[in-house]
């Protein structure tokens, strides 16, 4: 016979604040023939509101114990309409949860069948306990932010409503859960409402848990467990942790050798779609596919904040912002940021790509701790030129030790994802133009940068040439009234539109201009230029860091001095007044370096080179540290 178990959490007087509720689970079980438990003894001194974390553990130790288990909150009312367990879950479905009135899984009643999908998820949930978590998980507190992320990682699909109804007071449901909308449906009378009304003063006192490490935390849960899990119907502590430590703490044990790639995984935290890719990111993971194999390459920002990193993995950073989602974070999530590369650094070499001189000015003084940590916890920085790395070090001097951490560099990469996508016409009269078409694409960051454009388009006189403006422009720089106007108006001189040109149209629009111009200043590098080697346009850039030596080796020309308006613009008369043979010599030469030097195969040899690097770097590090 199938043993099934019902149980709750009733600590801290919750079992007598709602105990109609709690009779009702009673009498759900007794109708079913299910054992029944409600765990009211008091939680660990230390632990405060996260002794919610026992039920976990207790989720898990029952599992282990029965075929079936349903766990519910205290404030759940069971109706006589219940339906057995066994109908909400299956061997192929066996965790049964549902949406709360805030639209996310909701923690007050789950179901499971016991089978080795059901022990895996649960044993993963119960070793979360203090790991970070990403922000569109996180409830604030507690086991819940964590159900939700393996919810969405595991692929699990959600139960009726019915089941766990926290927000609809006409449904006919199973199960009424009174939280959020319907809490004042539950009417508190007698002992349940002197009940409640200590719960409600203790929490005016204090919600907050003491700042407990990980072991502390797991060894004050065993002793809780041990006087509140009955062995009749719960796995002992022991069985329970047997798995769960596997997951806490991973073993340090190496996994593979330096150089036996098939058995390491690579991290990369960043979203990766081929619908709408992000074509720098995207060339990077086919390459990484393509040397380390498919299985072995892993994208995605949760990776950071939810994998247990262990010997033989290797993440991969290359926008900080990226883990944040471009959104400035509270200083709660920084320090958590903060943790988690120490964390991280203790097993795996963490690699960092800079892109730029500086992070997100939203960021504030932010940036500096976030570098800060870098430079503590990273094994390796790629640059994607030797040129950059002086002076990214130079700028960045008031980092402590971010110029001792080793470098390596790295190929761009091409723009092939762009011609993988269903091409969409880019329509505008000015490419409908006979004049020579300059393009400046992308984003435009400074009044500066704006202004050279402009000053180099007056240069070049409107008689012979057509400046174009595609790509988004800083809000401080151009009111959205004006952005739309120059979108909707144009006078025959510099064509502006400033707006973010969608990646369908992107070979569209490139195509229908003859050449391209990069109006950087002050900065690392810019993709703009590979954009144009990968169309084989003729590109022109400031003799700046990166986009100086790459010109030079890819082409040799289009190159002219920081700010020089004038100089720009001779340069560019000068390419397009050259004979033919000349513009066939440098498309062939853009074409043998796209090839040669940025082919998704070459980008990924050089990051494996790179992660080796790394993985060197660390053990190195590693070593220093032993011998301290």
């Amino acid at each position: 016979m199938k043993k099934t178990l019902v149980f709750s959490l009733g600590q801290g007087g919750y079992d007598k604040a709602f105990s109609h509720a709690v009779e009702s689970q009673r009498e759900y079980a007794a109708t079913h023939g299910y054992d029944y438990v409600c765990v009211a003894e008091p939680g660990g001194p230390t632990l405060g509101r996260e002794n919610i974390w026992l039920k976990t553990l207790l989720l898990y130790g029952a599992l282990l114990k029965n075929d079936y288990v349903l766990y519910l909150d205290t404030d759940v009312r069971v109706q006589k309409s219940c339906p057995p367990v066994r109908e909400a879950v299956s061997d192929d479905a066996p965790i049964g949860v549902v949406a709360g009135h805030s639209g996310r899984v909701n923690a007050g009643v789950i179901l499971a069948q016991r089978n080795r999908y059901a022990l895996d998820f649960f044993s993963r949930w119960a070793a979360s306990l203090g790991k970070p978590i990403a922000s569109h998980h996180d409830v604030g507190w507690g086991e819940n932010g964590h159900l939700i992320r393996l919810i969405e990682q595991f692929g699990v699909q959600l139960l009726d409503t019915r089941w766990n109804n926290t927000f609809d007071p006409a449904l006919a449901d199973y199960m009424r859960h009174y939280t959020g909308p319907l809490r004042n449906e539950y009417l508190f009378e007698g002992e349940e409402k002197e009940a409640w009304d200590q719960i409600l003063n203790a929490l005016t006192v204090s919600k907050e848990s003491g700042p407990v490490d990980i072991i502390t935390s797991y060894a004050e849960l065993k002793d809780v467990y041990a006087y509140s899990a009955p062995a009749e119907q719960f796995a002992s502590f022991d069985e329970c942790w047997e798995q769960i430590r596997q997951l806490v703490f991973p073993s340090r044990a190496q996994s593979a050798s330096a150089g036996d790639w098939d058995k390491y995984n690579v991290y990369v935290a960043e979203e990766v779609s081929d619908t709408s890719p992000n074509a720098y990111v995207t060339t990077l993971r086919d390459g990484l596919e393509r040397v380390l194999g498919a299985r072995n390459v892993k994208t995605g920002v949760d990776a950071f904040w939810n994998h247990n990193f262990s010997t033989g993995d290797v993440l991969h950073i290359e926008w900080i912002e990226s883990l944040f989602r471009w959104k400035v974070p509270s200083e709660e999530t920084l320090a958590q940021f903060e943790a988690r590369m120490h964390e991280i650094a203790a097993t795996s070499p963490i690699i960092y790509t800079a892109h730029n001189f500086d992070l997100m000015p939203t960021y504030g003084d932010s940036r500096v701790r976030m570098l800060q940590s870098l430079a503590d916890n990273a094994s390796l920085v790629c640059h994607l030129s030797e040129a950059n790395i002086e002076p990214y070090n130079r700028h960045h001097a008031g980092i402590t030790g971010l110029k001792d951490v080793p470098t390596a560099v790295v190929p761009h990469g091409d723009y092939q994802p762009y011609f993988r996508l269903e091409s969409e016409p880019f329509e505008d009269a000015a490419l409908q133009s006979e004049k020579i078409k300059i393009l400046v694409f992308g984003h435009i960051r400074t009044e500066q940068e704006l202004n050279f454009c402009l000053d180099v388009g007056k240069a070049l006189g409107e008689d012979r040439f057509q400046l174009i403006f595609a790509g988004a422009i800083h809000p401080d720089i151009l009111h959205w009234k004006e952005l739309h106007r120059f979108r909707d108006e144009w006078d025959g001189g510099a064509r502006r539109i400033h707006l973010k040109v969608p990646n369908e149209q992107v070979v569209s629009l490139v195509s229908q201009c003859d050449g391209m111009l990069v109006p950087r200043f002050d900065r690392l590098n810019s993709g703009v230029q590979f954009l144009a080697y990968s169309m084989l346009k003729p590109v022109f850039v400031p003799a700046q860091n990166s986009m100086e030596e790459v010109q030079n080796v890819a082409v040799g020309a289009g190159i002219f001095a920081l700010g020089d308006v004038r100089g720009a613009a001779e340069m560019i008369r000068q390419n397009f007044d050259s004979d033919i043979s000349t513009q066939i010599a440098q498309s062939f030469r853009i074409h043998s370096f796209n090839y040669k030097r940025q082919d998704p195969y070459v980008v990924g040899l050089a990051h494996r080179a790179a992660y080796q690097k790394a993985v060197e770097s660390q053990k190195l590090r590693k070593a220093e540290l032993v011998t301290q």
